[in-house]
């Protein structure tokens, strides 16, 4: 009903009740913030109900405050299906300098045709739509005009993609510098920058007994022999993992202390050499960093990094060989992270 205001299970009532309940097939959205992990999050559940989704962003802030290099990275990754594979289509446009757009507006239509809309105060992330902090507000708004609002916005606005925008840039320590680009877009431009001022900690890759694992960690898909390791399905049969699978250990003290997000929470991860991934924990106590759509993402890139063929057994003799037996991470914001698995400069 409009004008009833809702601040409990926002996730639910806003960005995916209207999904079955409309038969709709397109989420419009003006946010001053967003996140691509909340973006990874909404597709992924949508996905899970086996239904199509076409959802089109607008970044409220950009062009004034600036967009982090994790975020527009994911941005891109998302709209291009890169870093996974969904039904529908995802795009995201960026407010030009010097409009602000402060707004939360989300607006549900079938066929192009607004149904139901709802306007508040979260922003398009995790954080907003948050079920623990309860911190934000959203009601029914009127569809029509509320898709009015969105096209006029729209009108100064330029997609992520565009090929001026793409331009290599480095991230800085804050989210936000007074650097400006074509187009009114502020980006992070500090190839310098070490995230000193970031929190951060340093992960072994290897297991407590000093090896990389047998059917574990970056092994997790494969056993000593190169043999993909065998699990159990739903059915009680026997199935072969993909060998590539992985996961990033997190010990007990770390699963505690508040650094990476709650077990299920979706964040993004930007590797030292601009690779990105939407990342999870999972498993008893959120002991593994995983990629929640496909696990072998993880297992993927490390063999590549390391220069070992798909689906090949990583030995702690492969990691000496490359340098180090350990990943950094560091904590940008609550959804967005850096992890730095380069060789120190001797």
């Amino acid at each position: 009903m409009s004008g009833i205001i809702v601040h409990e299970d926002l996730f639910e009532y806003a960005l995916i009740a209207p999904l079955l309940k409309h038969d709709s097939d397109s989420i419009k959205i003006v946010s001053g913030y967003a996140s691509p992990a909340m973006a990874a999050k909404h597709l992924l559940e949508v996905k899970s109900l086996s239904k199509k989704l076409n959802i089109d962003l607008i970044y409220g802030m950009a062009g004034v405050e600036g967009v982090s290099k994790i975020n527009h990275l994911g941005f891109i990754s998302l709209k291009e299906h890169k870093e996974f594979s969904y039904d529908g289509s995802f795009s995201c446009s960026y407010v030009k300098k010097p409009l602000s757009v402060h707004s939360k507006i989300y607006i549900w239509c079938k066929k192009e045709t607004p149904v139901v809309a709802f306007v508040g105060s979260a922003n398009y992330s995790q954080n907003g739509f948050s079920v623990a902090q309860r911190k934000e507000t959203l009601a029914e708004c009127d569809p029509i005009s509320a898709l009015e609002f969105f096209y006029l916005i729209k009108k100064g606005t330029v997609s992520c993609d565009k090929a001026n925008v793409r331009r290599d840039f480095s991230l800085k320590q804050k989210q936000a510098i007074p650097q400006v680009v074509s187009e009114g877009i502020q980006i992070e431009n500090d190839k310098d920058s070490p995230f000193y001022n970031h929190e951060k900690i340093t992960l072994s890759l290897l297991t407590s007994r000093g090896d990389t694992g047998n059917g574990s960690r970056l092994n997790w898909g494969v056993r000593p022999d190169g043999l993909p390791r065998e699990s159990t399905n739903i059915t009680g049969s026997l199935s072969r993992r993909n060998p590539n699978q992985a996961y990033i250990g997190l010990p007990a003290v770390y699963q505690r202390s508040g650094f990476f997000p709650g077990i299920s929470q979706r964040f993004t991860v930007l590797t030292d050499d601009n690779k990105i991934f939407t990342c999870v924990r999972a498993q008893a106590n959120g002991k593994g960093i995983e990629t929640p759509q496909d696990n072998s993402e993880l297992g993927c890139y490390f063999r590549e990094r390391l220069g070992l063929p798909s689906g090949a057994y990583i030995s702690v003799s492969d990691l000496k060989r490359y340098g180090r037996t350990d990943v950094t991470f560091y904590k940008l914001d609550d959804e967005n992270y850096i992890m730095d698995f380069s060789v120190p400069k001797k």
